[in-house]
């Protein structure tokens, strides 16, 4: 368990790092892609709750070509 924390604060690093060279606004637009990503591929809508706050993601219908 003590190594998972550790992770996740290493992670938590490498986001402060990405908005300090990307911007905030960049970050979160790839962090939102990447959520959407998941939701679609798991074929659900997902939710994230903290005490800071809530965090939704709701899938769009996608038209597939062909």
């Amino acid at each position: 368990m003590y190594e998972k924390v550790n992770d996740n604060a290493e992670f938590c690093e490498q986001i402060g790092e990405a908005m300090i060279k990307l911007g905030v606004q960049e970050t979160m637009s790839c962090m939102a892609r990447m959520m959407a990503a998941v939701a679609q591929k798991e074929g659900v809508d997902i939710q994230f709750d903290c005490d800071l706050g809530t965090v939704s993601v709701e899938r769009k219908s996608i038209a597939l070509n062909g």
